[in-house]
């Protein structure tokens, strides 16, 4: 028959073996949760960069469109200054000719 000791013993044990096992399994749910914890980092922080790479993407895209936009709206501008200085020119050029020309067959 066992005695108050060895129940005494026995239990404390199978206390320890509990106890050891508990610290086992909380390891183990420690380990996972880190393993998840960095894996919810790393997804995120990859959505992160691949988000601030299209914003930057769309950024550069709109400056280009803009810029194209205001290069073309100087070309024009300059082409129709171009336009008008040659019209003048021309009228200059005529009116020249017209009063060389009184001159020329007045002086005759």
């Amino acid at each position: 028959m066992p005695t108050a000791l060895h129940i005494i013993m026995d239990t404390e044990r199978e206390a320890a073996k509990i106890l050891d096992e508990a610290k086992a399994e909380a390891e183990k749910i420690m380990k996972e949760a880190e393993e998840e914890a960095q894996k919810i980092y790393t997804k995120s922080y990859e959505q992160a960069i691949s988000e601030a790479e299209q914003k930057a993407s769309e950024l550069k895209r709109t400056a280009k469109e803009n810029a194209e936009h205001e290069a073309n709206t100087g070309l024009q501008a300059a082409e129709k200054e171009i336009r008008a200085i040659r019209d003048k020119a021309s009228k200059n050029s005529s009116v020249a000719l017209e009063n060389v020309l009184k001159e020329i067959l007045s002086g005759s």
